[in-house]
């Protein structure tokens, strides 16, 4: 997966792209990723490169692998380059349906040699990435270094070991394939190169599924003596009696179902990003300095709410809004407004998109802008003039504060009725040369502190026009009190506690592009980019600790009840005396059946809180709420005046639950279709037998040894961990996975 998430695709001739990194890895100064990057697109008489030359070399690399595709399956993007890099790419991709499954790739070529620089593929047949796997993580990781070698100029890279792109161990559903994702980074003497790295994925069937590449050249870099370093515990005593923290509201957002949670954590500090190895002063976003850096104080923009700029704005006034704001003066250009879309952003605005190109001599520049209907004001925005447009010479930027009062004015013109919830920066700013600009970020504020991963984004070019623009707004229902977390000193001590260093080679923003440096990066808990849940006081990204949970013994389900405590779906305190005969409650299966289909957002301390309660013994104070309530939703409870909690779960009332996650209880309720072969046939409840029936026959409950059902004997933790499988099995192959289990 890239660092970049699209934010909007421009169609016509050129495809533009905001990107936007990851909360966590805005909450670091350690990445060095510029906050926009434009994909230009080439004019197709320029392109030197055919589809058919980009089939030659896929397969090439994946010799058989896609022979399934022809030539008429696969699309050809149109090439193009970036505003910070100019090698062209070409993108290759194709989708097909087989046997009803999707199957589908995407490959992106870079330069004249045709260098795959990432891809991804999605396989019809992930049957043995479901347990029990084909391959364990070690034989995974094999499989991904035999693919690295087979890539050009990575025989110094190395695995890396500290979780670098922020894979935060979520709980996933067991009817999703089992990944394995490994990080490699180029090394220098052995020492990695920081923020350079190629990712790559591997699915428990052996398949390599994606490739993701951001690395360069360093064949005129010049590298600090590895031999005069400082001690590392040297500089891990220096880091520790200077660290601080901050109290921030991080936004997790959900992709599959569009909610946004907020979190309240501790962060470490963002004012810096390592100390230099051999003369110990603090990495900045300027480069180095002696003095300890010290994160900014929240400010707001304003201080009560400012009118919006245009209530109900109407599809004509963005029109003519669209042709005032893109004007350009020059007889050699001319604009052209393609299209006016409207549309429901995540928040459940309307959106007005305005999709627009400017045509120069025989090239297309094309974007588009966003306005929100009901405020008028711009909300996406990125100026493509600046691609076309002539210079002379090259321009003295402004100062950064001219830039940063410059870019509080445009707010206030363009959208002001958001900025009494934001902050002026926090973070520093460097100017971005490549770029010829400044990028500020305003943080969203929320109870008088920061929220990591929702702020507003300015950039002001050298001369004080600007340059892009960028609101996220987020909406969140509820946001965790600040009352509730624990105390500072207390975070302070686990953070100490969980901090290490990582040796790495580090270039800087400044004149001398080629050098890097020798810097100790902070590690947090095992991973560059960490918080602590503030309400609880532990690691946000916690080590996995699954390897090291011993393996339950039990004659027939010993390896699934394994499973499910490795995946955390099982909560045994010793597995060593673990009884898995022992009868499971209604309330105890519910919770297994239900964190093993789900993601986890919605049965945590920060899931949903809505104002239901499906159940009069069942309310927000009960431990299991969140649970039931999920369970309500995705229909495996029916809303009633009482959950029996702590009642022992039989044979029939599992097999209604598992149908009915199948969503074949319509079905299940015509008993009179179905014939049992069961020797107790005859004493099972009709109430239950087309449920039961349906059970048997997709094997997701078997007989007992006496050839009958035994419709109301208890359910014991064993049979309810083969059952929870096989029902991941069933909604994998019904391809029912991602309805509603999120």
């Amino acid at each position: 997966m890239g660092r970049f998430k699209k934010l909007g695709i421009i169609l016509t001739s050129t495809a533009f792209s905001v990107g936007v990194l990851s909360p966590m890895a805005q909450a670091s100064a350690n990445v060095k990723e510029p906050q926009e990057r434009v994909a230009i697109q080439i004019a197709s008489t320029e392109t030197k490169v055919t589809k058919s030359k980009l089939i030659k070399q896929l397969n090439t690399l994946f010799p058989g692998k896609f022979n399934f595709v022809t030539e008429k399956d696969f699309s050809m993007g149109q090439g193009h380059y970036f505003n910070d890099d100019k090698t062209v790419r070409y993108d290759l991709s194709f989708h097909k349906v087989i046997n009803n499954k999707d199957v589908s790739g995407g490959f992106t070529f870079k330069g004249e040699d045709l260098e795959l620089e990432n891809f991804y593929y999605q396989p019809v047949n992930i049957a043995d990435a479901l347990y029990p796997v084909k391959y364990s993580e070690s034989e995974a990781q094999k499989i991904a270094q035999d693919f690295l070698k087979k890539l050009p100029n990575t025989a110094n890279y190395k695995l890396r070991e500290d979780n670098i792109n922020g894979n935060f161990n979520l709980s996933r559903p067991l009817s999703e394939p089992i990944t394995y994702s490994f990080s490699y980074s180029p090394t220098h003497n052995g020492v990695p190169l920081s923020n350079q790295f190629i990712d790559i994925t591997v699915l428990a069937n052996g398949e390599v599924t994606s490739m993701y590449r951001n690395t360069e050249s360093t064949s005129k870099a010049t590298f600090d003596n590895l031999d005069q370093k400082k001690k590392e515990s040297d500089i891990l005593a220096q880091v520790r009696e200077n660290v601080s923290i901050d109290l921030r509201y991080m936004i997790d957002y959900n992709y599959q179902t569009g909610e946004s949670i907020a979190k309240l954590v501790y962060t470490p500090p963002t004012s810096f990003s390592g100390v230099h190895a051999i003369n110990g002063q603090w990495q900045t976003m300027h480069g180095f300095t002696s003095q300890v850096p010290k994160t900014k104080a929240v400010e707001k923009l304003a201080s009560q709410p400012l009118e919006p700029r245009k209530k109900g704005i109407t599809l004509a006034e963005v029109e003519e809004l669209a042709k005032s704001f893109l004007k350009v003066d020059s007889d050699k250009v001319k604009l052209q407004l393609n299209s006016v879309d409207e549309r429901e952003n995540e928040n459940g605005e309307t959106i007005y998109s305005v999709n627009y190109m400017y045509e120069s001599g025989n090239r297309g520049y094309g974007s588009s802008f966003e306005v929100n209907k009901a405020t008028g004001e711009i909300i996406s925005y990125w100026d493509v003039r600046r691609e076309f447009n002539e210079k002379d010479g090259k321009v003295e930027p402004i100062s950064k504060e001219a830039a940063l009062t410059k870019a509080i004015d445009y707010l206030k013109e363009w959208a002001p009725s958001y900025i009494h919830n934001y902050s002026k920066p926090i973070e520093d700013t460097v100017y971005d040369k490549q770029g010829e600009q400044y990028n500020f970020s305003f943080p969203r504020i929320v109870n008088g502190i920061a929220v990591v991963g929702d702020e507003i984004s300015v950039g002001i070019s050298a001369d004080g026009k600007l340059s892009a623009l960028n609101v996220s707004n987020r909406k969140v229902d509820n946001w965790p009190s600040v009352n509730k977390a624990v105390p500072a000193d207390k975070a302070k001590a686990t953070f100490s506690k969980g901090l290490k260093l990582e040796l790495q080679y580090a270039k800087q923003n400044g004149e001398d592009n080629h050098h890097y440096d020798l810097v100790y990066s902070p590690v947090y808990n095992g991973s560059l980019f960490n918080s602590i849940d503030a309400t609880t006081g532990e690691w946000l990204q916690k080590v996995d600790d699954s390897k090291e949970k011993p393996a339950i013994s039990h004659p027939t389900a010993g390896g699934e009840l394994t499973y499910l405590l490795r995946q955390n779906v099982l909560e045994v305190k010793d597995p060593a005396h673990f009884n898995a005969d022992t009868a499971v409650t209604k309330g105890e299966a519910l919770k297994i059946l239900v964190k093993s289909l789900t993601y986890g957002y919605d049965y945590g301390p920060y899931g949903r809180d809505d104002d239901t309660q499906s159940f009069n013994n069942i309310d927000k104070k009960h431990p299991l709420y969140s649970i039931v309530e999920q369970a309500v939703r995705m229909g495996i409870l029916q809303p009633a005046n009482q959950f029996a909690v702590d009642t022992t779960l039989t044979r029939q009332e599992l097999a209604e639950w598992l149908v009915r996650v199948l969503k074949l209880e319509s079905a299940a309720k015509h008993s009179d279709i179905f014939k049992l072969n069961f020797a107790d046939a005859s004493s099972i409840d009709k109430a239950y037998a087309g449920y039961i029936a349906l059970a048997s026959a997709m094997g997701l409950i078997d007989a007992q040894q006496n050839k009958k059902f035994n419709a109301a004997e208890k359910v014991t933790y064993a049979d309810l961990a083969i059952s929870t499988v096989r029902l991941a099995k069933a909604i994998n192959e019904e391809n029912r996975g991602r309805n509603y289990y999120y």
